[in-house]
């Protein structure tokens, strides 16, 4: 059986649930293959304590190995702190987009019996934290 090896990005809280969940359909019973995995912890504690080199070295093997998955985290708020580990993997590894996908929103009824979820992919750079939000309108008439 041939192995392929990705880069495995754990995160925070219910982000590192999720990503455990995911990284079942890995398993060789599953995909027919055996995925090795190169683990790094980018929780909010690690980043702290490594002053994000836990970013940086996940951010060079993911340029080595072109594959990685990763969880959700915590970004802090407020200056002075290790900042967001998105926009430092996105500038590492030259990154260019963000990838949000959306959920229903309960006791809204889907149109035209659309189930599936919608994802967004906009263009990123530098930091999305810093970016302008807005929103315009009302009730139903509201977009940002």
């Amino acid at each position: 059986m041939t192995s392929h090896t990705i880069a495995v990005l754990h995160g925070d809280q219910t982000g590192e649930e999720l990503l455990l969940e995911a990284l079942r359909l890995l398993e060789p019973g599953v995909l027919g293959i055996q995925v090795e995995a190169r683990d790094f912890d980018l929780s909010l504690a690690e980043r702290r304590r490594s002053r994000n080199q836990c970013v940086l070295d996940a951010a060079q093997v993911l340029r080595e190995l072109g594959f990685g998955i990763k969880a959700a985290t915590v970004t802090p708020e407020g200056s002075g702190d290790v900042g967001s580990p998105n926009a430092i993997l996105r500038k590492q590894i030259d990154g260019r987009v963000i990838v949000r996908t959306g959920r229903r929103i309960p006791g809204v009824r889907p149109i035209a019996g659309v189930h599936a979820p919608i994802s967004v992919i906009r263009m990123a750079v530098d930091d999305a934290y810093g970016a302008r939000e807005w929103r315009e309108g009302h009730a139903l008439d509201e977009w940002a």
